[in-house]
């Protein structure tokens, strides 16, 4: 055997591996998410950040034109200190919070769940 396809074979093999830990790995989330209580805490909006993400390759979009969708992030300091705590949340709640909003957070696990404001 050449040593071309053998290290093709590697490849893709660690490739497989790789693409299964990481699905393993979003399932246990999502469950341990499903399995975690509400948690409330008290909060203050620290930073917004919206990003579009690309779920086509740089040929499909040049030969179709997607709408961009977006990703919205918040990071949340909670008023008592500790670390803060960065979530992916809706469009529509990203845009009915505003930096320097201060109330309680809602969230289950690593998933937000709600923001009232004070």
């Amino acid at each position: 055997m050449s040593k071309m396809p053998l290290f093709f074979i590697a490849v893709v093999a660690i490739i497989v591996v790789a693409a299964s830990l990481r699905f393993v790995q979003q399932r246990r989330q999502n469950a341990e998410n499903d399995a975690a209580p509400v948690m409330e805490k008290s909060v203050l909006v620290a930073t917004k950040r919206e990003a579009p993400t690309h779920d086509r390759r740089s040929r499909q979009r040049e030969v179709t034109p997607v709408e961009d969708t977006m990703r919205y992030e918040v990071w949340f300091r909670p008023q008592s200190g500790g670390l803060e705590l960065k979530m992916r949340v809706t469009a529509q709640a990203y845009h009915a919070i505003s930096v320097g909003d201060r109330g309680t957070l809602q969230y289950q696990g690593t998933r937000f769940v709600g923001f009232i404001p004070e």
